[in-house]
């Protein structure tokens, strides 16, 4: 009965961390967070939303970045913090012609925005994505 009662309570105890996914097949250095253009953070269930925001912003900050929330996950991390919540690493001034945030990590995505930004400066009308 003891065991379980550390086994529950353990689920509160950690501190919300930002999952840096150190090793990933084939790479052996450490990598920093949002190197891709996302964040996890990892997150107990007493852990306020603000405290969260902020590490994923500490991590996007590294590159210039803003982070935005994506999605908010229940038991995908580790025992004591067991929550994640992913963040995307974006740029607001960079937005599809639709309106969608594009990745800047994502040559094509970003190719995509710089020829959409390059028409609509020339007084050219980007293209619309629906038309297609």
């Amino acid at each position: 009965m003891m065991l379980v009662s550390t086994v529950i309570t353990g689920c509160s105890v950690g501190d919300a961390f930002v999952d840096r996914n150190y090793m990933t097949s084939g790479v052996r250095k450490q990598k920093l967070p949002g190197f891709d253009g996302n964040v996890t953070v990892c997150y107990g269930g007493d852990t306020p939303r603000e405290k969260r925001d902020e590490l994923a912003r500490e991590a996007c900050d590294v590159y210039g970045l803003q982070p935005l929330l994506i999605q908010e996950a229940k038991w995908q991390c580790r025992l004591t913090v067991p929550h994640s919540a992913s963040y995307a690493c974006i740029n607001p001034e960079m937005r599809i012609p639709g309106g969608g945030y594009i990745n800047p990590f994502s040559a094509s995505q970003v190719e995509i925005w710089r020829q959409a930004k390059d028409r609509t400066t020339a007084g050219q009308p980007a293209e619309d994505d629906s038309a297609r």
